[in-house]
């Protein structure tokens, strides 16, 4: 098992978690604004990009995958960001190995079990087959499952053109257990420093999540990125920058 990655800057380790369907490039620009003060990875996700599939396929697996990477860079504390997936994935990781974690990042999702809401995108991604040559006839397969221009935009980032699979991610791994993604985080409570940025508009994270949250890091806080939904980072990055360097930074 092994994660791919990008290092840059220097300073205190930050990992950057990218979310499900996505690729390590997704957060880059965020990654690299924070470089300026700390040392940066930003890693694919277990199962997608260039990173190994762990079996079982589940939030602990990815977690224990991101934990002996810690360990394999011989970093004795490091922060977490992470977005959608990557926010369980990093949260997961908090609540196994706490003492490795000097602050945690949250985009916008809960530690609890959602319902599923990423079957169209399934099918539509199964609709692209080997056979597809170019992003033009990947999108127009993509469009009888997905009607938002930027959802489709989002994905074809990962597309492969006459590659051995279509899609720069374990896509019959991620659908054959994606029950286990959406699945909620190990209840047990952490004291890592906790920081949730939510996206105003989206539905991601709610006030019923509350508790669920504070049993699991009752050392926490929120903010919220008015006029934005669950893409936050790519719809005002300059706002989540700004907030994500505030809070690494304070002592």
């Amino acid at each position: 098992m092994s994660i791919h990655f990008e290092k840059f800057g220097n300073g205190p380790a930050l990992i950057v978690i990218h979310g499900l369907f996505g690729t390590l490039d997704n957060l880059k620009t965020v990654g690299k604004s924070l470089s300026d003060h700390f040392e940066v990875f930003l890693i694919d996700a277990p199962a997608h990009g260039k990173s190994s599939t762990p079996t079982p396929l589940d939030l602990q697996s990815m977690a224990d995958m991101v934990i002996t990477f810690i360990k394999q860079q011989h970093l004795s504390k490091v922060s977490l960001l992470g977005h959608s997936l990557g926010g369980k994935i990093a949260m997961e990781v908090a609540l196994k190995e706490p003492t490795l974690i000097t602050k945690l990042i949250v985009a916008d999702i809960a530690p609890v079990k959602y319902t599923r809401r990423h079957d169209a995108i399934i099918n539509g991604l199964q609709s692209v087959t080997v056979d597809t040559n170019n992003r033009r006839d990947a999108d127009s397969k993509l469009k009888g499952y997905i009607q938002e221009p930027g959802v489709r935009g989002f994905l074809l980032k990962s597309f492969l053109p006459n590659a051995s699979s279509p899609w720069a991610f374990d896509l019959d791994a991620l659908a054959k257990n994606y029950d286990n993604l959406i699945d909620g985080n190990t209840n047990v409570t952490s004291p890592v420093d906790t920081l949730f940025i939510i996206g105003g508009e989206s539905n991601y994270v709610t006030l019923e999540h509350k508790t669920a949250i504070l049993s699991r890091f009752p050392n926490t806080r929120s903010k919220v990125i008015h006029g934005t939904g669950h893409w936050l980072h790519a719809e005002k990055p300059a706002a989540f920058e700004k907030i994500c360097r505030e809070f690494l930074v304070q002592s």
